[in-house]
């Protein structure tokens, strides 16, 4: 990943008491800790929930099942799954963040500092999982090297959650650009890495994997028209 999004990303550390609540703001802090906090508003509750629940459906998760996060950042969706009684581990470069999930998450399996295409993949889950970070990989190079190594990880599904969409991309910055003052001097040498569908059809069928694109919907968040999500 490029050394400008790590450095911002290990700025981001939680306030004093931040997560010292109920298991819902808990839940929220971590969410905006993993950058859920950039556009007024933010996603309600009921909304990430749900997408939780969806997701648990897409990763055909049961009772006695484990999921391993490929950019956990402070444990968001890991803290979900743990609260359903799941085996969760997870890996992140950013080390403030990496603190905090295992500051809510004591009982992770796994819960490893480093880059994402290089965690051990020794001990295996249910599912291997990735949201939003896939777009802040360097190239489709590297992005590759993380998708063997959550194959390898994943003893059943993988799935990727918010891709940034290629024929997308223009509407994306018209968007932001629209919505943010001096959008390409802020996020200048902060680039996104955006992808074909074609791309993962592709790995899919090299190891002839099962795939399906299903439609995003979360309720209230600004970027579903310009995203996609993969389950492998």
């Amino acid at each position: 990943m490029t050394n400008n999004w790590k450095t911002i990303w290990n700025r981001r550390t939680s306030s004093e008491g931040a997560l010292k609540g109920d298991w819902q703001e808990v839940f929220l802090e971590l969410k905006r800790l993993n950058g859920y906090d950039v556009m007024e508003g933010g996603v309600p509750l009921n909304s990430w929930l749900t997408l939780h629940a969806e997701m648990k459906k897409r990763l055909r998760i049961s009772d006695h099942a484990s999921v391993f996060e490929v950019g956990c950042g402070a444990g968001a969706n890991l803290y979900l799954f743990a609260r359903d009684g799941l085996t969760v581990g997870g890996t992140d470069y950013a080390a403030a963040l990496v603190d905090t999930a295992r500051s809510v998450l004591p009982d992770a399996a796994e819960l490893y500092c480093g880059e994402a295409d290089s965690f051990p993949t020794e001990r295996t889950y249910t599912a291997a999982i990735s949201n939003g970070v896939f777009s802040y990989f360097t190239d489709e190079e590297y992005a590759t090297r993380v998708l063997e190594r959550m194959l390898a990880k994943s003893a059943d599904v993988i799935g990727l959650m918010e891709l940034h969409d290629k024929e997308r991309e223009e509407a994306y910055h018209t968007y932001r650009r629209a919505t943010i003052p001096d959008y390409d001097e802020h996020y200048k040498g902060l680039d996104k890495l955006f992808y074909t569908r074609d791309f993962f059809a592709d790995f899919a069928r090299k190891h002839n994997l099962r795939i399906d694109f299903p439609a995003v919907e979360i309720e209230g968040y600004w970027n579903v028209p310009f995203i996609f999500n993969v389950f492998m």
